[in-house]
């Protein structure tokens, strides 16, 4: 039977587990996307502090006096991560300057700095007996205190300042990214406002609800650690489940457009010299330059990347090589990764048949599918990013 305090455990339980499994999968993969690695920073962020706020709330006073040094820290960190994290998906190489990045986290930086010096000032004892009567307590009240509750209200005002200065520097940019993508439909073509929108609303109602928690609310009512928990299993979801969905699309999208598709019109010398200046100790060059012609055969003639669930593995069936010499071809030599190449044919086959009368009646979302794009802002986002135009003004200005 489930008593108060195994309860208490399942319900700090669930949101960690939660975000956890969405930062492992954001870490584990390497791809060369830096903004998954913001991404996968940003939830780190979230689930250690939220492991250490559980320690705090499921009354491990001891352990949490010492883990204390980073509790602060880990939460002004969050807001700069998510920062980088949108920083990197609204520019064009996808990355922060390592001057941004220091300036970002300089609060949090200058909070664990403080907070050793406390930890000299205050032994272990004296930690603990502060955490037991609690940051807010009228028996926190006295001289001996005074230093650690200045400094717990400094790192709250500072969450606060964060999330103020976030919020100002997001509306600038997306009111400038936005116009620039009105202007011209291939710049952040992968960019899902609503999304982005989305992961920033849940990061806010994380750091405003774990700031204000011990200001307002005691820890000890079921009612209340409900409530809080639910919050985080929603904020965290959504945070997670959204910025794995914009990571997918600017996978699919971010070669496009990128790297010339290498065709049978160029010769063998071309070939070879392309294959040449990339050779590698596992595929011999003569290989690779027949990997790479036979990729474009079977792309152009047999379309196998009409089928929506179309797969390296698949095309490695099909060539009878291997995944590594495979995707060193499409990566090296190619310039491109397997989702670029694959939806630049699925973008051109959509471009054929938005032509054609077959296809004048058709959905735009119908035709899509028809090519192998498993949902219409896959199809949007790679069409924009090939043509510079979404479907609908391509089929208008071409039909005309």
């Amino acid at each position: 039977m489930i008593n108060h305090d195994s309860l208490y455990v399942i319900l700090f339980s669930l949101p960690i587990y939660q975000i956890l499994f969405y930062t492992v999968q954001l870490l584990s993969f390497k791809r060369k996307n830096p903004s998954k690695k913001y991404l996968g920073l940003l939830l780190l962020c979230m689930t250690v502090f939220l492991i250490l706020n559980a320690v705090h709330a499921l009354g491990y006073v001891e352990l949490f006096s010492d883990l204390y040094l980073i509790y602060l820290p880990v939460l002004l960190s969050i807001a700069p991560a998510f920062f980088l994290y949108f920083l990197s998906i609204t520019s064009e190489n996808h990355d922060v300057k390592g001057r941004q990045r220091l300036i970002l986290f300089s609060p949090a930086v200058f909070m664990f700095i403080v907070n050793v010096f406390v930890f000299i000032i205050y032994d272990k004892s004296t930690r603990i007996t502060f955490l037991e009567q609690g940051i807010f307590q009228p028996g926190n009240a006295g001289d001996q205190f005074t230093v650690m509750l200045f400094l717990w209200m400094t790192g709250v005002v500072l969450v606060f300042f964060q999330i103020v200065f976030a919020i100002i520097r997001l509306l600038r940019i997306i009111h400038t990214e936005s116009e620039l993508m009105r202007k011209q439909p291939s710049h952040l073509a992968y960019l899902e406002w609503p999304w982005v929108i989305g992961i920033a609303t849940s990061v806010m109602v994380f750091l405003i609800i774990n700031a204000m928690f011990e200001m307002l609310w005691p820890v000890n009512l079921m009612g209340i650690v409900i409530v809080y928990n639910l919050l985080m299993l929603i904020s965290g979801g959504l945070t997670g489940y959204l910025g794995m969905k914009q990571d997918t699309l600017l996978n699919q999208v971010v070669n496009i457009g990128q790297a010339a598709v290498i065709t049978p019109a160029l010769d063998d010398k071309q070939l070879e010299s392309r294959v040449d200046s990339r050779a590698s100790d596992f595929i011999e060059q003569d290989e690779a330059t027949l990997t790479l012609t036979r990729i474009t055969e079977i792309m152009e003639h047999e379309k196998p990347y009409l089928k929506s669930d179309f797969s390296l593995q698949d095309l490695c069936s099909i060539l009878q090589v291997n995944r590594r010499k495979v995707s060193y071809v499409l990566n090296e030599v190619m310039g491109k990764n397997f989702y670029g190449i694959v939806n630049e044919y699925r973008v051109k086959e959509a471009q054929h048949l938005l032509l054609s009368d077959e296809a004048s009646q058709l959905k735009i979302e119908a035709l899509g599918e028809m090519v192998g794009f498993q949902s219409k802002s896959s199809f949007n986002a790679c069409f924009k990013k090939y043509t510079g135009l979404t479907p609908s003004e391509y089929k208008i200005r071409h039909r005309a």
